[in-house]
């Protein structure tokens, strides 16, 4: 961290998280007489948390509620008029290919937490990319036109339900042979599937675990193609990487669609 900002010089530097006690801190400053609750992983861990926070909420024992994504998971208020998201492009910069599609899902589910019962509310939505499609439907709620933009982006991009993905992931004590491994392996991929076919070497989200360093490959299969033959040749892509003797030790797990 440094001890002065680059564009102002100011040493009054402090970190700022953008969590949910953050926000509650923040609402209470702001509305000062409102009772506000909070739910989430640590407000939440004792068996009767959960169902109490709920209760009181919806017997207007609570005035806001502030949550993560639990909150949008299958509640049903009569009372709510106004709902908050905070922060929406956090869920759209996940580096998944389903981002979109999970992020719309998730703000479309929120939003329906206002205005029950026949009632008229009001969705408050945060973001700093109001031009990007997915964030324009979900201000119309037109889920055919995200459905039909995703479709078209991932069958330009070779995602599912058009291809088939598999995952590799190379483990190994040492990072430096892990990092060879991979990118090694990545080659002779490219040699048998195609460049188009194969995507790394790549750092999973994940990168190490207890003593053993990680490596990523995705491979896209054709829908339409035999899976058994392309299993074949990942096999034995691997078992040539078994034949140098400094990848004895590799450790060599494949996840096939990953969810």
């Amino acid at each position: 961290m440094p001890h002065t900002c680059p564009e102002c010089g100011s040493k009054d530097l402090r970190d700022r998280g953008f969590g949910t006690e953050k926000v509650e801190d923040e609402i209470r400053e702001l509305f000062p007489q409102a009772r506000v609750a909070r739910m989430d992983l640590d407000t939440t861990r004792s068996k009767t948390a959960h169902e109490q926070i709920i209760n009181d909420f919806e017997k207007a024992k609570t005035d806001i509620l502030i949550g993560t994504q639990m909150v949008s998971k299958g509640l049903d208020f009569d009372h709510v008029h106004l709902v908050g998201i905070l922060n929406a492009d956090t869920m759209l910069n996940y580096p998944d290919f389903r981002a979109y599609e999970r992020a719309y899902q998730l703000m479309a589910q929120v939003s329906g937490r206002a205005g029950r019962k026949g009632g008229r509310g009001l969705v408050v939505l945060q973001t700093g990319h109001v031009d990007y499609p997915i964030i324009k439907n979900v201000m119309n709620n037109d889920f055919e036109a995200m459905v039909h933009g995703q479709l078209a982006e991932r069958q330009v991009c070779h995602f599912p339900p058009f291809y088939r993905l598999v995952y590799i992931y190379l483990k190994h004590r040492q990072q430096r042979l892990a990092e060879s491994m991979t990118a090694q392996m990545t080659a002779q991929l490219i040699k048998v599937f195609g460049e188009g076919r194969v995507n790394g070497p790549m750092q999973p989200a994940v990168a190490r675990v207890h003593s053993l360093h990680i490596g990523m490959i995705m491979v896209k299969i054709e829908a339409t193609a035999s899976f058994a033959q392309a299993r074949r040749l990942l096999l034995q892509v691997e078992q040539l990487m078994h034949q140098d003797a400094r990848f004895k030790a590799l450790q060599v797990y494949y996840d096939v669609d990953p969810v």
